[in-house]
């Protein structure tokens, strides 16, 4: 009998301080030795962030080119090939001129990239200089971000 519990009480000796709870040699080491970079905090990623810049110019090009001319409700189709993104722009209102001289006009926008398919709304701008920006660009879902 003896020579058939040998075995299993060697293993048990062996493992059973590893099992006892309590005492220092149980306790976790939570030093960080630099192999395994700590998780960054999570941060509240800006609109900008959350789309690819060259996606934007895209978007900006678009909006220059055809909300002057497109009725209220219009889709405007937009397409970056170096991203494979694409999505819609549409104005939702008339232009109105600005105090600091910009004409505005409100569009909706959707990016459909690797992330999915999100909706933002913003304004498109003239300045005085002929310049087209995007301005006041915000999700319609910020949880979308």
């Amino acid at each position: 009998m003896i020579g058939r519990l040998g075995p299993i009480m060697l293993c048990a000796g062996l493992t059973g301080c590893g099992l006892t709870p309590g005492g220092p040699e149980n306790e976790i080491d939570m030093t960080t030795t630099g192999s395994i970079a700590p998780a960054a905090p999570t941060a509240k990623r800006s609109v900008v962030e959350a789309v690819a810049p060259s996606d934007w110019e895209h978007i900006r090009l678009t909006a220059s080119t055809f909300i002057p001319s497109s009725a209220n409700g219009d889709i405007i189709d937009w397409t970056n090939p170096d991203t494979g993104s694409n999505g819609t722009l549409s104005p939702v209102r008339t232009a109105q001129n600005e105090p600091d001289g910009r004409n505005c006009r409100a569009f909706a926008l959707t990016v459909s990239d690797v992330r999915g398919i999100r909706r933002y709304k913003g304004d498109a701008c003239r300045a005085t200089d002929g310049m087209w920006q995007l301005f006041e660009v915000v999700p319609e879902d910020s949880a979308l971000l």
